[in-house]
């Protein structure tokens, strides 16, 4: 049974390991990419069924789809900058309950974006070119 190096044995809390079947010719690189998976499942998320509801487009053409997944990319950027903006202005005290907060810079920003929306105030829109 090959595990990852770093980690010869699994978490005592489990019973059983989980096993990582791959083409890659190198041990290290499944159990990289395997780590790598849950930064990326929320975006993923967000796109589909906690934000944007991509997966209700019904696309099927390639080039459509592509086209949409750009535009709904850079909507996301954005909307992640309200969601940090709201924190350092400290508006997410309005939009959100003040002892704790459960909800990903996304929520954040989608719940700041509405609040700006319903409130008939001004939409900071703020993209940067690096050069």
């Amino acid at each position: 049974m090959a595990r990852c190096p770093e980690n010869r044995e699994w978490d005592a809390e489990y019973e059983e390991p989980i096993y990582l079947i791959s083409n890659l010719s190198v041990l290290e690189d499944p159990c990289e990419w395997y780590k790598k998976r849950f930064f990326i499942e929320t975006l993923f998320s967000d796109q589909k069924s906690r934000g944007f509801y991509l997966h209700k487009s019904h696309l099927s053409d390639p080039e459509r789809l592509a086209q949409l997944m750009m535009a709904a990319c850079l909507a996301y950027i954005w909307i992640i900058y309200l969601g940090n903006l709201s924190k350092q202005e400290g508006w997410d005290k309005i939009i959100h309950r003040t002892k704790r907060c459960d909800l990903s810079l996304f929520q954040m920003g989608l719940r700041l974006l509405d609040y700006f929306l319903n409130m008939d105030m001004e939409i900071p829109v703020t993209f940067n070119r690096v050069e």
